[in-house]
């Protein structure tokens, strides 16, 4: 068996990039408007803490990103960068200080008499 680990990790710059994507390519999962400061709320399970500023509004609201839409977006922002991604693989996300990392591991089988 060969076991393959790859992290691969996202700056704050590079979260912010892949939470534009996201809204760009999901409107209705977030509200419009200008986007503010991305926080990291919780590191198990984790969570982003996003600051929208609606159109005509003199405040920011806060809205609560989840573990598992986290992995969408990421997942999304490396298809966007053409970052292979195995599809049989398991993944995992940890925050590295202010990053987030992406884990993945892919278990390959060798073949008898290779």
């Amino acid at each position: 068996m060969i076991v393959e680990n790859r992290r691969i990790i996202f700056s704050p710059e590079a979260v912010r990039e892949a939470v534009k994507l996201y809204r760009e390519s999901f409107p209705q999962k977030q509200p419009p408007g200008v986007l503010g400061p991305i926080i990291l709320r919780n590191q198990a399970p984790l969570a982003l803490g996003i600051s929208v500023q609606a159109v005509g509004a003199s405040n920011f609201r806060e809205i609560e990103m989840a573990e598992t839409e986290i992995a969408a977006m990421l997942i999304l922002y490396c298809r966007r960068l053409k970052i292979p991604l195995p599809r049989a693989s398991s993944k995992s996300m940890e925050a590295q200080n202010d990053s987030l990392v992406l884990s993945i591991t892919k278990v390959l089988p060798v073949a008898p008499g290779a």
